[in-house]
């Protein structure tokens, strides 16, 4: 009889423990249930913020799910922000590929009409060459960009002469200064070193010196002085062009971008968005100083140390 009413005791009091317990796992689990409901429901109940300030193990898996939300959320908005960025740079190319692959066609077929005279033909053919010239630049252009941008460019950094980099630069811009009678100098001692890649800081500053050309008149100068410091070898180009306001400094670096008074000008506004991220690639940066119808100067500053 005794060892029966100890075995209900122990029953009894299994029951009541097993019951508390559930009363409690319910509770929190409802409470769980709501604040997830209204964490998922962006709404913010100040008075459960206050219940739940205090360390309990309800408020910590709140806390927790807060932090996920907002971690989603940021994903979400940045996933949001990466799908417009694609939308808006495909428009971008349409744009700048319809305007050469419209005119190619157009004087293709003024070609096929069995009237047209010898001359003519010759003129509609150079036109159809400078086409195609600038649709191979525009394609060049994003694709850099894209390399870029997915991290696909393979860096062959070492210690070079700057010298001979510039030498490269100025070799693609010389015949467009050329034909508009501007003066191009290079004072850059045949000692000068920085460490970087040859073939992409060329190409980095060979952008800014097409920018330079661009958008200096007729009858300007454009000038190089290269100059050693103890972290960076500093490269400054100085141009007499038009210039650039102080507001638009961090924007002519973006890509695609193009300010509203050069938008008749030939170009796809990524030079200067490939040149920064070239060189910042290769732990260098660019600064600008400018003013309107000053001209501007661009100085690069690249790594003299590995």
């Amino acid at each position: 009889m005794k060892a029966l009413m100890i075995l209900f005791l122990f029953c009894v009091l299994n029951l009541g423990y097993y019951l508390h317990f559930r009363r409690k796992y319910v509770r929190y689990s409802e409470e769980i249930l709501r604040n997830t409901r209204r964490i998922m429901g962006n709404e913010k109940d100040w008075s459960l913020y206050r219940e739940y300030n205090r360390e309990t193990l309800t408020s910590k898996v709140v806390m927790e799910l807060e932090k996920t939300e907002e971690i989603l959320r940021n994903r979400m908005l940045k996933s949001e922000q990466e799908k417009e960025k694609l939308q808006k740079t495909i428009s971008e190319i349409a744009h700048q590929v319809k305007t050469p692959l419209s005119n190619i066609c157009m004087y293709h077929d003024m070609l096929s009409d069995p009237d047209i005279s010898f001359d003519e033909a010759e003129k509609f053919k150079e036109i159809i060459g400078r086409q195609l010239e600038k649709l191979e630049f525009l394609i060049d252009s994003l694709i850099k960009s894209s390399r870029l941008e997915s991290d696909m460019i393979k860096l062959n950094m070492g210690k070079v002469n700057i010298f001979h980099v510039l030498e490269l630069a100025v070799n693609d811009v010389v015949h467009k200064a050329d034909r508009k009678e501007m003066e191009l100098s290079i004072q850059c001692g045949q000692d000068m070193t920085a460490v970087c890649d040859v073939k992409w800081t060329a190409e980095a500053i060979g952008n800014i010196l097409d920018n330079a050309v661009k958008y200096t008149p007729e009858g300007g100068n454009i000038s190089i002085d290269v100059s050693p410091g103890e972290m960076y070898t500093k490269i400054q180009i100085r141009d007499t062009g038009k210039g650039i306001a102080s507001g638009h400094y961090n924007d002519i670096f973006k890509r695609f971008y193009r300010e509203s008074s050069v938008s008749e000008e030939e170009g796809l506004g990524l030079g200067l968005y490939i040149a920064r991220n070239i060189i910042t690639l290769q732990r260098g940066y660019i600064m600008v100083h400018s003013a309107p119808g000053q001209g501007s100067c661009f100085s690069v500053f690249l790594p003299r140390q590995g």
